[in-house]
């Protein structure tokens, strides 16, 4: 399966937050999004996971409309920047939900509540769940769907070191599991080296696409750099 954007533009008013934005991302491949606040990542993870149409452009899933896809057949899976739950199931309640929703998953909640250690949480409510509970909650229900496509908006937020570990590791698996990942972070060191393909955005336009060797050799960088290094060093370079 491959997902393609294809010069997608979307305005909050008169504020652009893409303008003409165009990649692709395929299965067995992890796509890292960055970009500074207001770049317009949140925008670009919203309009594939049709939760904001775009107001020119389209985005399109192996030669075909997302908006053509019933949405019983869509196969992306959302994990958003800021949590949603339903605020009166406990957590193991919200397991027990969505995997009711998506049957034909074989992920194991049993297996989810050991992964996240879970165990001592199972029966609170998202208002009693730290902020690192409540976004691996987010991660869990979202690995729980039917997809071929994860789209993680900032998703390590609120995760500690070891958290941040073991969702490095799902994602690995995705991608091993012939999945396509496309995630934005602000964490540049975290996702330096994860990823197989970047997407650098600034105010809403794709600056630079590709590898990081591919965007190092395009902005003459030198090779033993940093993914934080380069974003910087072509910051500075659309400044002047």
């Amino acid at each position: 399966m491959y997902l393609s954007v294809e010069n997608v533009s979307y305005s909050y008013g008169n504020v652009m937050a893409l303008q003409d934005v165009s990649l692709s991302a395929s299965l067995g491949e992890i796509t890292g999004v960055i970009g500074a606040n207001g770049a317009g990542k949140t925008t670009l993870m919203l309009i594939i996971a049709r939760y904001l149409v775009p107001q020119s452009g389209d985005v399109f899933l192996d030669g075909r409309s997302i908006r053509q896809w019933r949405n019983e057949d869509f196969p992306v899976s959302y994990i958003p920047d800021e949590p949603v739950f339903y605020e009166e199931l406990t957590l193991l309640e919200h397991l027990h939900f969505v995997k009711a929703l998506y049957p034909k998953n074989v992920q194991d909640i049993e297996g989810l509540i050991e992964g996240f250690e879970f165990c001592d949480h199972i029966d609170k409510v998202p208002s009693l769940l730290s902020k690192g509970n409540r976004q691996k909650l987010m991660i869990a229900l979202a690995l729980l769907r039917e997809y071929q496509i994860l789209i993680a908006d900032e998703p390590f937020t609120g995760l500690d070191p070891n958290q941040i570990h073991h969702f490095k590791n799902i994602i690995t698996e995705q991608r091993k599991m012939g999945k396509a990942v496309l995630l934005s972070t602000h964490l540049l060191d975290v996702i330096d080296n994860l990823c197989d393909r970047y997407v650098i955005l600034h105010k809403g336009r794709v600056l630079a696409v590709g590898t990081k060797k591919d965007i190092q050799a395009a902005f003459g960088i030198a090779q033993a750099t940093s993914l934080e290094a380069i974003y910087l060093d072509i910051m500075k370079r659309g400044e002047k």
